[in-house]
C-alpha cells in the first residue's frame, strides 16, 4: 500500500519536473473585418453627425497596480483611443462630421460613449455604447480583441494593433444606422438642432420638444422656416462647429505626438508580459514540483527499501534545488515589474497635455481642453445676447 502511495507521488513529481522544463508560446490571431463602405453616396440630408465622448478610463485601485501606478497613462488613453476611433468612423465615409468632444458639450446626432475595461498592449477590451439626439440607445457592446505577437514585429509602419476593433464598432454603428428610415433619420438630425437652439434660448425652444417617461425625446412641433431668432442661433452652432473643427487639432497633434512612445510602450509591455506570465508560470511550476518532489522523498524515508531510501535522499534535494528555483523566478519576475515601471515612467513624461490658445472676438481661451470648451460657451452665450439684445 506505501508503495503505491509512493509511485502514485513519484509520477506526479515526475509530470511537474518535466512542465518546468518546458517553456510555452502564446501565439494570439485575430480575425479581419474591413470597414463596411455603403457603396453609393448618401444624401447630405440623411448623414448623421456623430460626437465621440472622452472615454471613461475606469481606474480603480487593482487597475492601477496592474499599470504600476501610472494612471496618467490611462487617462491619455482615454483620448487617444476615442481619436483613433474617430479617424476610423471618418474614413469610412458614412457619415457626415466625426468629431471627439469632451463630456457631450456640443449637441451631435448620435454619440459613442467608451469605458477602458484593459488595455495592456496585448488585449484591449471596451464597453461602447451608442445613442442619438434623441436619448434612444443604439446598443451596448463589449468588444474585445487581443494583438497577435506579430502586431509588434518588423512594424515599420507602426499600424495600429488593435484596428480591427475599430473596425468591428464602425460596422456595428453602420449596420444599425441602415435599420434606420429617412424620417427617423432626420427627426434625429431636427431633435439636436433643436436641443442646441434650446440651449442659448430655453424659454422660446421648449415647446418644440417633450420627453416621454423613458426621457425619449420627441418633436411636438416645428418653429418656421423664417424664424429670425432660429436663422441667428444656426449661424451661431457654424461658429460653434468652427471652433470643435479647431480643438479637434489639438487631438490630432496629441495623436501624433503620443503615436510613437504609446506604440513602443505596448510593444515593450506586451513583450515584458509575455515574459512576466511566462516565468510565473515556470515559478509556480517549480514550486509545486519542488514541493511534491520533497514530500515523496520524506515518504521514501519511511520506506523498508534501501532503494527507496536513497530515492527519497535525492527526491528532498532534487525538490529543495526546485523550490529555490522557483523563488529565483520569483525575484526574476519583480525584475520585469521594475522594467515595466521604468516604460510607464518614460511615457507618462513624454504625454504631458499641451495648453491651446484660441481667439475668439478678442478673447483668449486657455487651460484644458474641458476648460476651453467650458469658457468657449460662455462666449457664444455673449454673442447670443448681444445679437438678440437680450442682455
Amino acid at each position: 500500500m506505501f508503495t503505491k502511495k509512493l509511485n502514485n507521488v513519484l509520477m506526479i513529481v515526475s509530470v511537474f519536473l518535466f512542465l518546468a522544463a518546458c517553456n510555452t508560446t502564446t501565439i494570439r490571431s485575430t480575425k479581419t473585418e474591413p470597414v463596411l463602405i455603403t457603396g453609393m453616396a448618401i444624401p447630405e440630408a440623411l448623414l448623421l453627425d456623430v460626437g465621440i465622448n472622452v472615454f471613461d478610463p475606469d481606474i480603480t485601485e487593482s487597475k492601477t497596480e496592474d499599470i504600476n501606478g501610472y494612471t496618467k497613462i490611462l487617462e491619455a488613453e482615454a483620448r487617444y483611443i476615442p481619436f483613433k476611433l474617430m479617424q476610423t468612423i471618418q474614413g469610412s465615409g458614412n457619415w457626415g462630421v466625426v468629431r471627439l468632444i469632451p463630456e457631450k458639450q456640443s449637441e451631435m446626432d448620435v454619440w459613442v460613449d467608451g469605458k477602458i475595461i484593459k488595455s495592456d498592449g496585448a488585449t484591449l477590451e471596451l464597453d461602447i455604447t451608442v445613442s442619438d439626439s434623441s436619448n434612444r440607445k443604439w446598443y451596448s457592446k463589449r468588444y474585445k480583441q487581443e494583438a497577435s505577437k506579430y502586431a509588434y514585429e518588423n512594424n515599420a509602419n507602426k499600424r495600429e494593433p488593435f484596428q480591427n476593433l475599430y473596425d468591428q464598432i464602425a460596422n456595428d454603428m453602420l449596420l444599425y444606422y441602415r435599420k434606420l428610415g429617412a424620417e427617423e433619420i432626420s427627426n434625429i438630425r431636427t431633435i439636436s438642432k433643436l436641443q442646441f437652439a434650446k440651449r442659448f434660448s430655453p424659454e422660446a425652444f421648449d415647446e418644440y420638444i417633450e420627453a416621454d417617461n423613458k426621457d425619449r425625446l420627441t418633436i411636438k412641433r416645428l418653429p418656421a422656416k423664417n424664424d429670425p431668432l432660429l436663422h441667428r442661433i444656426e449661424t451661431i452652432r457654424e461658429r460653434d462647429n468652427l471652433f470643435v473643427d479647431t480643438l479637434q487639432e489639438y487631438y490630432a497633434n496629441f495623436s501624433r505626438q503620443m503615436e510613437e512612445p504609446y506604440h513602443e510602450w505596448r510593444r515593450a509591455y506586451y513583450e515584458e508580459g509575455e515574459a512576466l506570465r511566462e516565468v510565473n508560470s515556470q515559478a509556480t511550476t517549480r514550486l509545486v514540483g519542488g514541493v511534491l518532489a520533497v514530500l515523496a522523498g520524506i515518504l521514501a524515508q519511511g520506506s523498508s527499501s534501501s532503494i527507496s531510501r536513497t530515492a527519497g535522499q535525492v527526491g528532498i534535494l532534487a525538490g529543495g534545488a526546485s523550490v529555490v528555483s522557483g523563488m529565483n523566478k520569483r525575484e526574476e519576475a519583480k525584475i520585469h515589474v521594475e522594467a515595466l515601471q521604468e516604460i510607464s515612467a518614460s511615457l507618462d513624461a513624454e504625454i504631458e497635455p499641451h495648453t491651446v490658445n484660441l481667439e475668439e472676438r478678442t478673447v483668449t481661451l486657455s487651460g484644458s481642453v474641458n476648460e476651453q470648451y467650458a469658457q468657449w460657451r460662455e462666449v457664444l452665450r455673449e454673442i447670443y445676447k448681444s445679437e438678440t439684445g437680450n442682455i
